[in-house]
């Protein structure tokens, strides 16, 4: 077994888990599944996250921070909403195709909300959805392409379940009804509604 380094080891323990953990759910998986699957030892998992629960946290945080970084990164430099709008739910839509452990893992995560930190870390991630997706739109009101009299609350939401759509209908393999072109047709409808 190859001697890694403690952060290079905590990726890889991350990465098995994330496999484990897609091919079940949090609640019937083990510390043990992970550590066989990473090839190293329970006790060494747990030299790197106190429990289960840890792990999962950890998984969590990373597909936010993924997903998160790319949209920070767009809004930098789009030129305008409506092609910011337009160009987040295909970045989260080839996320999806990319990474479809994550995408289960991270929807399964929801059935688990009766463990606190779980439902903490969800509700985290949407209040940062909700205000980044506010702020967008601000931005839009204020540069002139976004309608000032829209409900920027309700649109918001709107954003959110565009989101969670995408989800259910990739993990249900809707692949054929639901591809790039619908995404981008929902899109363009939401736009329309706001556009200025």
């Amino acid at each position: 077994m190859k001697k890694l380094k403690a952060e290079e080891r905590k990726k890889q323990i991350v990465k098995c888990a994330v496999k484990i953990f897609a091919k079940s759910n949090y609640k019937s998986t083990r510390v043990s599944n992970i550590a066989k699957e990473a090839g190293i030892s329970e006790a060494a998992v747990y030299k790197y996250f106190p429990k289960k629960e840890a792990i999962y946290l950890e998984i969590l945080e990373h597909i936010f921070r993924r997903v998160v970084t790319v949209w920070e990164e767009e809004y930098q430099t789009k030129e305008n909403i409506p092609d910011l709008i337009r160009s987040m739910p295909q970045m989260y839509f080839s996320r999806m195709i990319n990474h479809p452990d994550e995408l289960k893992l991270h929807f399964q995560a929801i059935s688990e909300v009766d463990v606190p930190a779980i439902a903490d870390r969800l509700h985290k991630d949407h209040e940062y959805y909700l205000g980044f997706f506010r702020k967008i739109l601000q931005k839009g009101i204020r540069e002139g392409s976004i309608r000032k009299d829209i409900d920027i609350e309700s649109v918001s939401w709107i954003f959110d379940a565009i989101g969670v759509i995408m989800n259910i209908a990739r993990l249900l393999k809707f692949d054929k009804e639901f591809d790039q072109k619908t995404i981008s047709n929902m899109t363009e409808m939401l736009i329309k509604s706001i556009q200025a």
